[in-house]
């Protein structure tokens, strides 16, 4: 009886881990589940941007990339992404990744017109102070 009692626990500790290792495969599937991408050649051309314009409501973000010359009073917009919220935050994770991976074999990019010990934006303890 005792043999039949462990045999049973035995079997059932297989099960658990044969379906553990199961999940974990199929996980790690997910993970490196490869997908294929098709450009066509005009976009695949591009469009250079050096001003962008960010808008958003509840359900989605509008990210505007245009153009604005030297000399010149207006900006000209070439481009128009709309995407919801979560994935507007995945491509603000992969920008920031892909950032510090490019200063990390090039060296820091450096801002210019603003100074590297000056604070950008508001302050919290008065304004005008």
């Amino acid at each position: 009886m005792i043999w039949k009692k462990n045999k049973y626990k035995h079997n059932q500790v297989r099960k658990i881990s044969k379906s553990l290792k199961i999940k974990e495969h199929l996980a790690s599937m997910e993970t490196k589940q490869k997908i294929n991408v098709k450009i066509d050649e005009a976009v695949g051309e591009g469009v250079y941007a050096n001003f962008f314009m960010i808008t958003s409501s509840p359900s989605e973000f509008v990210i505007d990339f245009g153009r604005i010359l030297p000399g010149l009073p207006n900006a000209k917009i070439y481009s128009r992404v709309l995407t919801t919220p979560q994935h507007a935050k995945q491509l603000l994770h992969i920008l920031k990744k892909n950032i510090e991976n490019f200063e990390n074999k090039h060296g820091e990019i450096k801002m210019p017109g603003i100074p590297e010990d000056k604070e950008i934006g508001f302050r919290g303890d008065g304004q005008n102070s």
